[in-house]
């Protein structure tokens, strides 16, 4: 796929996460565009995903199941394995946002100076609820689902970072492409699973402290932040706790 224009390899990571892996794979499957490869690299589960892998093997290019060094060197395993032009890292539990966003975003000419396409995205609730997320390269929002970049920035700024406990590599390296790089699309590209490591707030903060590296938040704001999202935190355990202990003292 080397030599296809606007190629594209779909990159997906999993570790004992069988059924929201399928649904990912169904959705990369289902994409209306044939420059694409599909790569996916499981830490060696044992919760029934190879059975995932072995039911759609003629749809996957690319399969390793091995245990690794965390979510880094997971993508960094698919990352060596494409071909594509471009790459995309969709993790298991998101999906495209409709069937024809990669049809969509390559339907017009993408200039050779951009390297790096993101949008905003939706973000499913575990009540399935969701909301649109806005992204903004000049606030450092950017996010690896919502990103589809040009693999040959990896020769420029190296591979991901994997180092433990840090779970930011991916906007480290996002931050390094300068900013004129970038091209929003107004197609959201994927809708994303809520929850998970990344989630977190010591991800959060580890975002934060990459933007004062780049400029793009000073000390006193992320520590206002992080009051702030602390309190929240805690706000919910509380209510969590409280309605608890009203259920209890119903039944």
């Amino acid at each position: 796929m080397e030599n296809i224009k606007n190629s594209i390899s779909i990159i997906t990571i999993c570790y004992n996460c069988r059924h929201d892996l399928e649904k990912t794979i169904q959705s990369v499957i289902a994409q209306q565009y044939p420059a694409k490869e599909y790569i996916v690299v499981d830490g060696g589960s044992t919760d029934g995903t190879s059975e995932i892998l072995a039911k759609y093997q003629s749809d996957i290019k690319v399969c390793i199941s091995e245990p690794d060094n965390g979510i880094y060197d997971a993508l960094n395993k698919g990352i060596r394995q494409a071909t594509g032009e471009w790459i995309l890292c969709l993790n298991a539990g998101d999906v495209f946002y409709a069937d024809n966003v990669l049809k969509t975003i390559f339907a017009n000419s993408i200039p050779e100076e951009k390297t790096f396409i993101y949008s905003d995205f939706e973000l499913v609730h575990d009540n399935q609820t969701s909301d649109i997320r806005a992204c903004d390269r000049k606030k450092g929002d950017v996010h690896h689902q919502n990103a589809i970049y040009r693999r040959k920035l990896h020769q420029q700024y190296g591979y991901y970072i994997v180092t433990h406990p840090y779970i930011v590599s991916d906007l480290l390296f996002f931050l390094a492409v300068p900013e004129d790089q970038f091209l929003k699309t107004q197609q959201i590209i994927a809708r994303v699973k809520d929850g998970g490591i990344a989630c977190g707030l010591w991800a959060a903060e580890q975002a934060w402290a990459a933007k004062v590296i780049y400029g793009m938040e000073t000390i006193p704001s992320i520590f206002i932040r992080d009051i702030r999202q602390r309190f929240g935190l805690w706000r919910q355990r509380m209510k969590v706790r409280i309605m608890s202990v009203i259920t209890n003292k119903k039944s």
